[in-house]
């Protein structure tokens, strides 16, 4: 189950033959208000107008009133100018071809120059009081909503949360939804495999708040109401927070309630080092999401990813939306998102990975390996790009040596058994994770690697002659 900020997507995984046969692989069809189909389910908790809750979508003829989104004003900034070009034209323009005159150039680009420092300093005084009206709407908007979004971000990874309701309470509230639907389908019971943001030094603690807010839906879904979804759907809202308990962790939640907890970079790995599909040594993976972009350095080994290093970042799809002034789930991304804060989001990608190239240098001293073979390994290594992001070309940039860009396609599916195929062929860039997830076996095989301790092959050698990286080994 890929639990996104702004939707999930689960994949069904069949081990036909008591676990012997060949895995078929089903993507879970979600009914959406008009009635159809739908291989997603948005991450969206509404409060209705007699104070029941839904989920999955906000039905504007059922929601209880609240106050409209706000918008940032979108300010245009100065852009640049070669004020010596400039005051050169403008010279020309009014002096009728007469003879050069250095001083009223230098006067025109004194002028020119103290322009520009206006125009400069009226762009930022109208940028930050459009920021500053926008936070105080938003803050506003967010206390008297009576819809819910990026409450997973929130319980997650750092995003401000000023609702009165807790983003914890409202992911479990979610999940158990989702969970009652499964258990319809599947009556015989399942595992559930879900993926959080998280790197080496936070896993454990992203794991157990994964299995308690997991737990806590089985516990609300199996042990409040008794299987009865139609109970828990017309549960008033007063009604159901009395009743919802976020449990507490313990290390038998996974064999009791059959629950897996794995890294997002991982999930969105496995999939393809699993088939083959990556070749051995060090690359970069970025998963574009809706609220997040979660980077990871990898080396695939005997088809595993060893995750080396990873960050999540508060910026998506959303940020670069809301940046640029408009609601992503309301309006085309392409049309409305502006290129400089594209360009902005881009760099932020680009300097992680040229700071990783740093780190990787200064881990190299002692080890008798010259910088040179380092960068040389590092050269036009691949970089992955998958999530609802990697469909958009202006995002899926190479980032400094990483120049060998791959989007994640359908191929990957296509030695598998998957139902309707031709349907989620698509749908493929924003379904990968789900299927990893489905691909992955058990949490206690995530290779999360200490990346001070890359090189350690190298540090144990007696032999401190110049050595070389092998490109493909690491």
């Amino acid at each position: 189950m890929d639990f996104g900020t702004h939707q999930t997507k689960i994949c069904v995984c069949r081990i036909p033959d008591e676990g012997h046969g060949i895995p078929e692989y089903e993507f879970f069809k979600f009914i959406d208000l008009k009635g159809k189909e739908q291989y997603f389910l948005p991450s969206v908790v509404q409060i209705n107008k007699d104070d029941t809750v839904s989920y999955g979508y906000v039905d504007p003829e059922m929601e209880k009133e609240s106050l409209p989104f706000p918008r940032l004003e979108y300010i245009q900034p100065v852009g640049e100018c070669d004020i010596m070009e400039e005051s050169e034209k403008l010279l020309d323009r009014y002096s009728g071809g007469g003879p050069y005159d250095e001083d009223g150039l230098n006067a025109i680009s004194k002028m020119l120059s103290l322009k520009y420092e206006i125009d400069k300093k009226s762009y930022e005084e109208r940028l930050a009081k459009a920021q500053e009206r926008y936070k105080e709407e938003l803050a506003e908007y967010n206390r008297e909503r009576n819809h819910f979004r990026y409450f997973k971000q929130a319980t997650f990874a750092e995003y401000p949360w000023e609702s009165k309701y807790s983003s914890k309470l409202l992911c479990v509230w979610y999940l158990a939804y989702i969970i009652f639907l499964l258990e319809e389908w599947y009556p015989d019971g399942f595992y559930i495999n879900m993926g959080v943001p998280t790197d080496d030094k936070s896993f454990r603690q992203m794991r157990e708040l994964g299995t308690r807010i997991l737990k806590s839906a089985f516990h609300l879904v199996e042990d409040v109401y008794g299987n009865d979804i139609k109970a828990f759907l017309n549960e008033k809202l007063r009604d159901l927070i009395i009743k919802t308990d976020i449990l507490e962790f313990s290390e038998d939640d996974k064999d009791t309630y059959l629950i897996n907890i794995f890294p997002e970079a991982y999930a969105s790995l496995i999939g393809l080092t699993s088939r083959g599909k990556l070749s051995e040594g060090m690359s970069i993976n970025a998963d574009i999401g809706g609220g997040t972009t979660d980077i990871s350095f990898f080396i695939v080994k005997d088809r595993i990813p060893h995750i080396y290093k990873y960050w999540s970042i508060p910026r998506g799809l959303n940020y670069i939306a809301e940046m640029s002034g408009f609601d992503y789930s309301e309006k085309d991304f392409v049309k409305n998102a502006h290129q400089d804060i594209i360009d902005k989001f881009n760099h932020k990608k680009e300097e992680i990975v040229y700071n990783l190239s740093r780190l990787l240098i200064d881990l190299l001293r002692g080890s008798g390996i010259h910088k040179s073979s380092l960068l040389n390994a590092l050269q036009d290594r691949i970089v992955v790009y998958n999530g609802g992001g990697s469909t958009y070309s202006q995002l899926t940039t190479a980032m400094y040596r990483f120049t060998d860009v791959k989007i994640v396609d359908a191929e990957l599916w296509s030695e598998e058994l998957v139902k309707e195929k031709k349907k989620v062929e698509k749908l493929f860039s924003l379904l990968t994770t789900a299927y990893g997830l489905s691909v992955a076996k058990d949490d206690s095989d995530v290779v999360l690697c200490d990346i001070n301790k890359i090189f350690a092959q190298y540090y144990q050698e007696e032999d401190y002659e110049r050595k070389e990286i092998d490109k493909d080994v690491c």
